[in-house]
């Protein structure tokens, strides 16, 4: 829907049978998404991830509708909603890989991290081949009552995964003049974290 503002992000993870998540995959992608909705992506894990379990992650402008598959190798779903933070507006369609990153942190945390995110990407993508594709807050905490944050980045590949470590020496084939500037914000973000992870996965196209 060109000019539509999405707020919402539905994300769903769907368990198949064993041994059919990348045909299962390509059907919901052919099938588009539901009324009112945008596709972002359907995503086959690659790393921490059951390779029985896909990602299917769709926006919305307005309240989105409760997941409703009914392929017969869907044997369950987890469907949780997100709020906009920062970007997300544009599907996903570039190649290499999707990191989906966890942030946990205080309720009153939330802009903080937000903030110091977008500054940093300012810089981080002029530097490195990391592309943010969306930062969204979870409308549910975990059980501890704190926030859960989700972005989603596309890299290349897990070369230049490595490469955007601003923890880890500066690569030798990159100049990166940046790399004070986004890493001291990235340094500065991971002191407010209560917890994070990441997973891998790939796009369906």
């Amino acid at each position: 829907m060109p000019g539509s503002n999405y707020r919402t992000l539905r994300f769903d993870e769907l368990t198949v049978q064993r041994n059919c998540g990348e045909d299962v995959a390509r059907t919901i992608r052919a099938e588009g998404a539901p009324p009112d909705a945008q596709m972002l992506g359907v995503f086959v894990p690659l790393i921490g991830v059951s390779s029985n379990v896909l990602t299917v992650a769709t926006k919305w402008t307005g309240e989105p509708a409760a997941a409703a598959y009914r392929h017969a190798q869907v044997v369950g779903v987890r469907s949780r909603l997100f709020d906009m933070l920062a970007r997300g507006q544009e599907p996903c369609s570039a190649d290499g890989i999707y990191t989906h990153r966890w942030f946990v942190v205080a309720q009153d945390q939330v802009q903080a991290l937000t903030e110091m995110s977008v500054e940093a990407w300012k810089s981080s993508e002029a530097d490195t081949g990391m592309r943010i594709s969306g930062f969204w807050r979870c409308r549910e905490p975990n059980a501890n009552g704190e926030a859960v944050v989700l972005m989603i980045v596309n890299y290349p590949g897990l070369a230049a995964w490595d490469e955007s470590r601003y923890w880890k020496p500066k690569p030798a084939h990159q100049a990166q003049p940046n790399r004070n500037v986004w890493g001291g914000l990235f340094a500065r973000r991971r002191e407010i974290l209560l917890d994070s992870w990441v997973t891998v996965h790939r796009l369906v196209t």
